[in-house]
């Protein structure tokens, strides 16, 4: 089934938006607590990791997504704007970084993220 996982989402509004869209669209809406941010993001989708914590946890929302269709993505994506709920940082699980653990997509979504906007 497909999954989006959710860090460090605290605002109840964009958590009911998010669980509203999981029934609508048929997808697993899993809230990932901060103690399993060094899981390997596969495992934390085939619910394979046991609490383990390597460095730092990070505190900024992000969401990663996989098996989403591209229709539903643009929906899911769409109805975040329409309600005017910002979560800035956003991956589609790979086959590169479903090796990573949420941490290290974190970095590589801030390095993207610090790219794109250097020039505005």
């Amino acid at each position: 089934m497909a999954t989006v996982l959710l860090f460090n989402i605290s605002q109840p509004d964009k958590v009911n938006l998010l669980q509203v869209l999981s029934i609508r669209l048929n997808f697993y809406c899993r809230i990932v607590p901060p103690e399993y941010q060094g899981c390997v993001i596969r495992d934390l989708l085939d619910r394979q990791c046991d609490r383990s914590m390597s460095g730092k946890p990070f505190h900024d929302e992000m969401l990663v997504m996989d098996g989403l269709s591209h229709p539903d993505l643009n929906f899911l994506l769409n109805e975040l704007i329409r309600a005017g709920l910002q979560i800035r940082l956003k991956a589609v699980v790979t086959p590169t970084n479903e090796k990573w653990t949420p941490a290290m997509l974190h970095a590589q979504l801030l390095a993207e993220d610090r790219m794109m906007n250097r020039n505005r």
